[in-house]
């Protein structure tokens, strides 16, 4: 299994560590808005670096929000002089457009395109209109219906190669969505050890999903990482009555 170490390049300021430490983003007296739900520094740190380590040029995600990920994501593109989409349905009304605030703040417009709408409106149109992309992050709606309509779309988006990220992976809607990767695509898993949490944090999962008699609380892929990193390794055609149980 391969493994991702978080290495940025030397004497360069990483935006998103800034924001997080500050604690709000948008604009003072407009949009201000404090940071809730958002990426850690060291999951910011790893999607910059997974983009820049593989070149990658055209990217995409779902659930734009407050524009933490978003924000490391177009910084990180905007080295290799490529493009970001984010889809995200409530920028301008939940979020109030702080994700561009803050990209704008730090001069990366010119780098992003919001497409403005639910995944499975907006996912289409990229496929209509782009050629295959080399990275996704997938952060949307947490349902498992939504959910899998995020990966159906982009299993059909990533280019062999390309890299496939999930979010908040220590929910049962991202496990189960796992479970269909394992059995019906070919994905290869990316360890990022530096993501671990301590003996303590991953007891108190254990228990908690024991006690709480969730499904699946045994399997801690990628030992307790709250991000999951899967690399594409070919595109997969299946007979059309093919069905395994995940």
């Amino acid at each position: 299994m391969s493994k991702i170490e978080i290495q940025l390049p030397d004497n360069f300021e990483f935006f998103t560590d800034r924001i997080i430490e500050r604690g709000w983003v948008g604009e003072i007296g407009k949009n201000k808005q404090d940071i809730k739900g958002a990426v850690s520094k060291m999951e910011a740190r790893t999607l910059a670096t997974i983009i820049l380590q593989h070149n990658c040029q055209k990217s995409f995600e779902t659930g734009v929000a407050n524009g933490i990920s978003t924000l490391a994501i177009t910084q990180a593109i905007a080295l290799t002089n490529g493009h970001h989409y984010g889809i995200d349905p409530y920028q301008f009304t939940y979020h109030k457009g702080t994700a561009l605030s803050l990209l704008a703040e730090h001069h990366l417009l010119s780098y992003f395109t919001l497409c403005e709408g639910s995944s499975h409106l907006e996912a289409p149109k990229l496929l209509s209109e782009h050629d295959k992309f080399d990275f996704a992050f997938i952060d949307g709606m947490h349902t498992f219906d939504c959910k899998f309509i995020d990966f159906f779309y982009a299993d059909k988006l990533l280019k062999i190669g390309g890299l496939l990220v999930f979010h908040d992976c220590l929910l049962p809607s991202v496990k189960k969505i796992f479970r269909f990767i394992k059995t019906h695509k070919k994905y290869s898993l990316i360890a990022t050890p530096e993501l671990q949490p301590n003996l303590q944090a991953k007891a108190k999962y254990m228990l908690a999903a024991f006690i709480k008699g969730k499904l699946y609380w045994h399997e801690w892929h990628n030992d307790f990482c709250n991000l999951l990193v899967l690399q594409k390794t070919c595109e997969t055609e299946l007979p059309w009555y093919h069905f395994e149980d995940f």
